[in-house]
């Protein structure tokens, strides 16, 4: 596998969904011994599998193993994953190498730049409730062009409100529907988390345990805790991670970025 020191081609593009946002206009893990992937039976099942053999590793054994790919959106992410029949590495396993590794000239090389997650996120507008449908619509900064992203809600998490919907790939699909419209599809036995009490406004909030997503009540900024930027309205696309400092709090590390929009390019780590 190729090494993450990768020589940077291509400089990622900026995008971020809403220009109000702050970013403007523009416990220890426990060891384990790596377990070999049981390769037979679907390839669902295969790279479910994958994915649990990479949640069981320790940061530091997790930064040697995966692949970084440059300039992709998230719908290019996806297909390439597919292609290749590879994970795309969630958002709690780069939250680990982010905040438990203390090579702080790795983390300044290999999360200078936005990494995509393959952690999805589903939320609506503060206050209002899941109805059948959520959509996430945008226009790219720099051709004008529209997309669009929709999401079928299963019945049992309609009517609720201040929650979201965490997928990790490959428990979701993408389907393109053309025109840039996109529908997000469950493949059969995908688990989905649901996140109560997820903050209405950007801000600190302790993390989910299972995907470091930040959720319930706001605390104020410590190692345990995850700082969330969100949208105002609704959105629909996977995590952002990067190691940039950004106003207000250190080096980034604990930065879950839910604000940019899935067109635009930036690297994603494949396992």
């Amino acid at each position: 596998m190729q090494a993450l020191a990768v020589q940077r081609r291509i400089t990622p593009r900026s995008g971020i969904a809403n220009a109000s946002s702050p970013f403007g206009k523009y416990g220890p893990m426990e060891r384990h011994e790596v377990r070999q992937p049981n390769v037979q039976g679907t390839e669902l099942e295969r790279l479910r599998q994958r994915r649990e053999m990479l949640l069981s590793m320790d940061p530091e054994k997790a930064k040697t193993v995966i692949e970084w790919h440059q300039s992709l959106t998230f719908f290019e992410a996806v297909a390439l994953a597919k292609r290749e029949g590879r994970i795309i590495v969630p958002n709690i396993v780069h939250d680990r190498i982010l905040t438990e590794t203390t090579d702080k000239g790795f983390l300044k090389q290999a999360y200078r730049e936005w990494k995509w997650t393959g952690t999805l996120v589903i939320y609506e507008k503060p206050d209002k409730r899941f109805g059948k449908k959520v959509t996430f619509r945008w226009k790219d900064n720099n051709d004008n062009i529209k997309y669009s992203v929709s999401f079928n809600v299963p019945e049992k998490f309609r009517g609720l409100a201040n929650c979201a919907l965490i997928i990790d790939y490959p428990d979701f699909d993408l389907m393109d529907l053309g025109n840039n419209k996109h529908e997000i599809k469950l493949v059969d036995g995908a688990n989905i988390h649901l996140i109560g009490g997820f903050p209405t406004k950007s801000g600190w909030h302790k993390p989910h345990p299972e995907t470091m997503i930040p959720h319930d009540e706001e605390i104020a900024g410590s190692k345990k805790a995850r700082h969330l930027w969100r949208q105002d309205g609704a959105y629909i696309g996977c995590v952002a991670r990067s190691y940039g400092g950004f106003a207000g709090f250190g080096d980034g590390s604990q930065s879950v970025t839910l604000v940019i929009m899935p067109s635009y390019g930036y690297e994603v780590a494949l396992f």
